[in-house]
């Protein structure tokens, strides 16, 4: 994964050929990005990668998301559309990797995706979908802000999995243990205590196949 500077460098390049080779500064990188010179600079300053936005920018280009961060596929820029599968980015909707998030309001928006991604993270095409997780509690492994693809097929436990699951309480993004009647949503970074709720009271959604990790 690229860090924020060689990502919008990279921007540039892709943004410099369709112009001729022509010198292209963050503003145009902004304006292509619809994303106004002013929220780009805050963004710049903290390093935060505006994902949703590169992705939709990669979309109408039909640029591999898998040459784009990984460079996993440098032969060639522009793929045919055969090569990528359309997912639900419920982006309305956050995951909680701490205290819980509830969402009542669907608006999932299209995101389209190489299938050799999905592939690699052996997530279904039909059956997985993408939202944001919030919180510390899965960190190093899922940082605050990255995108999580869940495969709504794979319900089954693992003591090495991490699920996406409903609650009371709403959604969250935790490991999962059983204990007769309980279920326990086990976190990754230590400072987080467990959560034991009743077995009837957790739906599992779906398991986390993959992580877009935002540096």
């Amino acid at each position: 994964m690229k860090n924020y500077n060689e990502i919008i460098e990279k921007l540039k390049d892709i943004l410099s050929q369709e112009l001729g080779n022509k010198k292209v500064y963050d503003k145009d990188v902004a304006a292509a990005l619809g994303i106004t010179p002013e929220t780009f600079r805050k963004q710049k300053s903290r390093n935060s990668v505006p994902y949703f936005e590169i992705m939709q920018f990669l979309a109408k280009r039909n640029i591999s998301i898998n040459w784009f961060f990984f460079n996993q596929l440098p032969e060639s820029l522009i793929e045919s559309t055969s090569n990528y599968i359309i997912l639900k980015y419920q982006r309305t909707i956050t995951a909680s990797a701490g205290g819980g998030a509830v969402n009542y309001e669907l608006d999932s928006t299209p995101l389209v995706i190489d299938k050799q991604l999905l592939d690699h993270i052996n997530s279904s095409y039909k059956y997985t979908e993408v939202l944001q997780v919030f919180g510390e509690s899965m960190e190093p492994d899922i940082k605050e802000g990255s995108l999580v693809f869940v495969d709504k097929s794979k319900r089954e436990i693992s003591s090495t999995g991490v699920y996406l699951i409903n609650t009371n309480d709403g959604l969250f993004v935790k490991g999962i243990k059983i204990e007769n009647d309980r279920t326990i949503l086990k976190s990754i970074n230590q400072s987080f205590e467990d959560i034991t709720l009743y077995i009837d009271d957790v739906d599992i959604v779906g398991r986390v196949c993959g992580v877009l990790i935002k540096i």
